[in-house]
């Protein structure tokens, strides 16, 4: 694909569009996560979640950090690239507020 045919916003649509990510990025805003919170939080499945997650980390968003070895536990944080999504978060907020959630169907 030559580089002036590439949409940014189609290539950020592809990096954060399922619904799956879209959840776990919300829930990562308020601080970060064990597996089985966000789990719990987004009720996606473990194969989704672990998923979710390897693809957001792949794409340099999402970062694992290990707590402890004994017994093993991780927590999911966003990382500074994945910060700055914040902003694109709270409009899309707003607007679905707006448009969707007030009725307003026009």
């Amino acid at each position: 694909m030559e580089k002036q045919n590439i949409c940014p916003i189609v290539e950020t649509i592809k990096v954060i569009g399922s619904e799956a990510k879209l959840l776990v990025l919300r829930y990562l805003f308020d601080g970060s996560k064990g597996f089985n919170e966000l789990q719990r939080v987004t009720k996606l499945s473990s194969k989704t979640l672990s998923n979710t997650l390897k693809d957001l980390e792949e794409a340099g968003i999402v970062k694992r950090v290990i707590i402890s070895d004994r017994p093993f536990r991780v927590k999911y944080e966003l990382t500074e690239k994945g910060k700055e999504l914040k902003t694109l978060f709270t409009e899309m907020e707003k607007w679905g507020t707006k448009h969707l959630l007030s009725g307003d169907k026009k």
